[in-house]
C-alpha cells in the first residue's frame, strides 16, 4: 500500500458519523426539490434547500427548461469563451444586469467556480482582500488562489473592519468581499455602515448576493438594492449570481 493510501485509509470520520446514524450526506432525493421532498420511500421536510422562491418548481420554468433542450440540446459542447456561448446565455446575463442596475452581467456554470474564478483576479501582489470571517466557503477557496495581501475581521464588526482598513497602504488597491446574507447564520451584512468605511479609506466592495437576491429589494435585486445608487462606480462592486 502506498503511503498516501495508509494515510487516506486512516480517515474514519464518515464511518463512524454514520455508525451513529448523523451522516448527512449523499443521501438521494427521489422527488423534486420542494417543502418536502422523499427520501427512501418517506416525506421529510426540506431545510436545506436553497430554492427560496419555489421555482425549481414552477410549471413556466419547467416548460422554459423543456423547450431549451428541443432546441438546443443538453449542452453547449464547449466552454464560453470558445464555443459554448448561446444566444440565451446573452439575454440572460442582460435581463440581469438590468435587475440589479448594472451595466453587464456574466453568468458562470456553477455558484462556486464564480468565487473560485473572480476573487484572485481582482487584485494583485501588493493589494489587500478584506474578508468577514463567516464568508461562504467559496470565497475563501477564491482567496487562497490570490497572491493578494489577504485580511480577515470579526463577523459584522464595522470596527474590527476599520482597523484593517487603517493597516492598509491608502495607495494600494483594498476591496472588501462579503456575503449580502450569510449562508450559515442567515444575517445580514452591515451594507450601509461598510459602505461608509469603503468611502473614507477608499476601498471597494464585492458583495455575493447568492442568498439575497430575488429575496431582499424593492425589485428583488438583493441587499444591494438602495444602496449601490449612494456609492460612485469607484467603489462598488455588486455580484449576484453564486447560485
Amino acid at each position: 500500500m502506498s503511503l498516501l493510501s495508509n494515510v487516506l485509509g486512516q480517515y474514519d470520520a464518515p464511518q463512524k458519523a454514520k455508525e451513529l446514524g448523523v451522516y448527512p450526506y449523499f443521501r438521494p432525493i427521489e422527488s423534486d426539490q420542494d417543502t418536502v421532498v422523499s427520501i427512501n420511500g418517506k416525506p421529510v421536510l426540506m431545510f436545506g434547500s436553497n430554492s427560496y422562491l419555489g421555482l425549481t418548481n414552477h410549471p413556466r420554468l419547467k416548460e422554459g427548461a423543456i423547450k431549451a433542450v428541443e432546441k438546443y440540446g443538453t449542452g453547449c459542447a464547449g466552454s464560453r469563451f470558445l464555443n459554448g456561448t448561446l444566444d440565451i446565455h446573452i439575454e440572460l446575463e442582460e435581463r440581469l444586469a438590468k435587475l440589479v442596475n448594472k451595466q453587464a452581467s456574466l453568468v458562470y456554470a456553477t455558484g462556486f467556480t464564480v468565487n473560485s474564478g473572480v476573487v484572485p483576479c481582482i487584485t494583485g501582489r501588493e493589494d489587500y482582500l478584506i474578508f468577514d470571517e463567516f464568508d461562504h466557503a467559496s470565497i475563501i477557496e477564491g482567496k487562497r488562489l490570490s497572491f493578494s495581501k489577504q485580511l480577515k475581521y470579526r463577523h459584522n464588526d464595522m470596527e474590527a473592519l476599520e482597523r484593517l482598513l487603517k493597516k492598509c497602504e491608502p495607495d494600494r488597491l483594498k476591496v472588501i468581499v462579503v456575503d449580502g446574507v450569510f449562508s450559515m447564520e442567515g444575517d445580514v451584512a452591515k451594507l450601509p455602515e461598510i459602505v461608509e468605511l469603503s468611502k473614507k479609506y477608499n476601498a471597494s466592495i464585492m458583495v455575493d448576493e447568492a442568498h439575497s437576491l430575488g429575496v431582499f429589494g424593492k425589485t428583488g435585486a438583493g441587499i444591494c438594492d438602495g444602496y449601490f445608487q449612494q456609492v460612485s462606480w469607484n467603489h462598488w462592486w455588486l455580484y449576484c449570481f453564486r447560485q
